[in-house]
């Protein structure tokens, strides 16, 4: 289990609206770092959508999907167009290039090295998982990652 504060930031998704992760605090919240050209990004996505099912109907947990380090001239577009034509109901935020640094700022504040990278962070703002990465197998990541949500919803209540 790891132990480190989540880096803050604001990104709009894919309908223009601002979306932060201060707003969230007091929530399980689940970060995918993802990219339309990502093979293993795509791959792991059922089980995303697999786990994010599962606890839909708690407003303890919440899923953000983090599109970054576009290679396009779209990345709007891109992911829109990817999301719809798998029917995902996924909260897609958008991690630009800062047009001057030429950098994605959110997935590179979260040392991110390689995607699909996710993060469990727990209702008081701490990273208690990171994954990167993805097997294959669907039902073992649902499993694994609702081990990860639960684990950190109860460390979230200590302290």
């Amino acid at each position: 289990m790891i132990d480190r504060p989540a880096k803050s930031f604001t990104l709009t998704d894919l309908d223009g609206k601002k979306v932060s992760l201060a707003d969230l605090k007091n929530k399980v919240v689940v970060l995918d770092f993802w990219a339309t050209w990502c093979g293993p990004c795509k791959k792991s996505l059922p089980a995303m959508a697999m786990t994010q099912k599962k606890y839909s109907n708690d407003p303890g947990v919440k899923f953000l999907f983090i599109h970054t380090w576009e290679q396009s001239n779209t990345p709007v577009q891109d992911a829109k167009s990817y999301i719809d034509s798998q029917q995902y109901d996924f909260e897609v935020l958008m991690d630009l290039k800062d047009p001057v640094t030429k950098k994605n700022k959110v997935v590179e504040s979260y040392g991110v090295t390689s995607i699909p990278a996710k993060f469990i962070i727990d209702p008081k703002g701490i990273i208690r998982f990171q994954l990167t990465g993805f097997s294959g197998d669907t039902s073992e990541a649902v499993q694994e990652l609702s081990t990860m949500i639960d684990l950190a919803r109860e460390e979230g209540k200590r302290n």
